[in-house]
């Protein structure tokens, strides 16, 4: 057994689902023998505009509005309410968060179950801050802020003082009582500014994939240089964690599998954010989607694209790029590449399953099952899965 990975199976994070709906899903999570952590996102709006979001494109806009969505450390409370042995991972940005109170709530959530509490921080979306009032070209700022304080505030009890890029801090505690457990705090997302974040304050770097880290070759030197770069600032880089988001599709049907991969929200998304750094598409033989430059962090609004600029965007996608968008396979054609992002260095996976979005939400406990198919296959030692 590869005792070093964990897995993470994303619970549903719309306001349209009953929370009683939600209580049992994330119990069938847990109750996976195979998914290691139930997994909340921080967003305040969905990823599809509404002219995108209706019947014909997803069975879920029948009943779900997709930019409805719970703030998820309520969520996760809940969670543990009804699995207090579970472990928790959640995503937020660091543009809306403030370090005294997000570590307030991480601390309260680890003092509510035996297990582990890990928390990724990017440095925003323009979608999450742009329409709220925030300024997004904070976010790398205000993310080594973020991890730079938490981590302080966390291990230094007693009064301090200090000023950052945009806190000033004047003798700060959040009192002496520490959970059982520490509290991680990872850095997601990518560029060389926010690898050098994490390798001075975070405790780990996660990224999606094949979006920002296509293949294990690629991971395995962001890992090599990473863990460099940690020593260099005297951390451990055995203490050091790193993970993917693997935005696929999984099916063992290969005529369903090209159903999804046409579907037009699918590739809406694989236009958009398929490949983080657009000009990658030319060396794969596809035509960019979007201008050279555009990443979809800083320049996605979209709620400010046309119904004529969601089209172009959706006719442009051939199914050839909506494919290399994403990890496409059966689970064990899946397990088989991510036992290779395992020995690469990856010790989380989080499976982001397409087939629910674009089928419906009744196949989401089939795509539960292959997700914790996947989990147990890359658990076996390296070379074990053929």
């Amino acid at each position: 057994m590869n005792s070093h990975v964990v897995t993470g199976y994303p619970l549903d994070n719309h306001r349209t689902t009953p929370i009683p709906a939600f209580a049992q899903f994330a119990k069938a999570v847990h109750d996976s023998p195979n998914i290691d952590y139930l997994w909340l996102w921080d967003e305040l709006s969905g990823w599809f505009p509404g002219q995108l979001w209706s019947p014909e494109n997803t069975p879920a806009a029948e009943f779900i509005d997709g930019n409805s969505t719970y703030d998820p450390f309520v969520q996760a409370a809940i969670a543990l309410a009804h699995n207090p042995d579970a472990n928790i991972r959640l995503s937020t940005d660091a543009i809306r968060s403030a370090p005294a109170e997000l570590l307030r709530k991480v601390l309260t959530l680890s003092n509510a179950t035996t297990g582990n509490v890990v928390v990724a921080v990017g440095a925003g979306e323009l979608r999450q801050t742009k329409p709220f009032g925030y300024k997004r070209t904070e976010g790398l700022q205000r993310l080594e802020d973020i991890l730079q304080l938490v981590r302080r505030l966390y291990d230094e009890p007693q009064p301090w003082t200090q000023e950052t890029n945009h806190w000033h801090l004047k003798n700060a505690t959040i009192g002496n009582h520490r959970p059982d457990k520490r509290p991680e705090f990872w850095a997601l997302g990518g560029g060389p500014v926010l690898l050098d974040i994490a390798a001075r304050y975070a405790d780990g770097f996660e990224a999606a994939s094949p979006q920002a880290i296509q293949t294990p070759e690629q991971f395995a030197e962001t890992v090599n240089a990473l863990r460099q770069q940690v020593e260099s600032y005297g951390r451990d880089p055995e203490a050091f964690g790193f993970g993917i988001w693997s935005i696929c599709v999984c099916h063992e049907d290969p005529e369903v599998i090209d159903k999804v991969l046409a579907n037009p929200i699918v590739r809406y998304f694989a236009g958009q954010f398929g490949r983080l750094d657009q000009k990658r598409w030319l060396d794969e033989g596809e035509t960019p989607v979007m201008p050279d430059g555009w990443h979809y962090a800083v320049k996605w609004a979209p709620f400010e694209q046309s119904d004529e600029e969601v089209r172009r965007i959706v006719d442009a996608t051939p199914v050839s790029m909506s494919r290399k968008a994403y990890h496409v396979g059966t689970p064990k054609e899946m397990a088989k590449l991510h036992s290779e992002f395992v020995e690469a260095g990856a010790r989380f996976v989080g499976w982001l399953d397409m087939t629910p979005l674009a089928l419906g939400p009744q196949e989401g406990l089939e795509s539960l099952r292959r997700a914790d198919e996947m989990s147990a296959l890359i658990k076996l030692p390296a070379g074990v899965v053929a």
